[in-house]
């Protein structure tokens, strides 16, 4: 069966940043989907002895949804870091954009649909982009991310 696009790429860079000590940014949608995914990542990390995570959750009555520029400005003090964003964020151009001036390297796991054109995130991970083989494109977010830890644990 065919693999999810850029999915073993994500699990290298992450098991780098474990490697390294980097500061790793976990960036979820509030709603059950994003926690859940933010959750399954936060123990799989802990499962490799990573201890630089910030977890962050925009509210979405005052921020709005996706990636916003006051939770990235509420997480420049973690820069330089590798920033997560879970079950967001695939048609956030100018905070990917943003979020890069910062200092953080943007990684998206996402399963919403794909526009005509990609945010510049380091590594995006969504079954629905071009070029993606993965039969499944009904997949959840916790479902990637589940996919993706296992890799990682592998």
């Amino acid at each position: 069966m065919a693999e999810i696009k850029n999915l073993k790429k994500a699990a290298n860079r992450i098991k780098k940043a474990i490697r390294n000590n980097e500061r790793i940014i976990l960036y979820g949608d509030a709603d059950l989907d994003g926690v859940a995914s933010v959750i399954i990542l936060k123990e799989t990390l802990k499962n490799l002895d990573s201890e630089e995570i910030a977890i962050y959750f925009p509210d979405r009555e005052i921020e709005g949804y996706g990636i916003t520029k006051d939770g990235l400005n509420s997480l420049t003090k973690f820069a330089p870091a590798l920033l997560i964003a879970f079950d967001l964020g695939i048609g956030n151009f100018r905070e990917v954009k943003l979020a890069r001036k910062l200092g953080l390297e943007v990684v998206i796991i996402d399963h919403h649909e794909v526009l005509d054109k990609l945010p510049e995130a380091e590594i995006i991970v969504d079954p629905k982009q071009k070029g993606d083989r993965y039969p499944f494109k009904g997949l959840a977010t916790a479902g990637i991310v589940f996919k993706l830890s296992e890799v990682l644990l592998a």
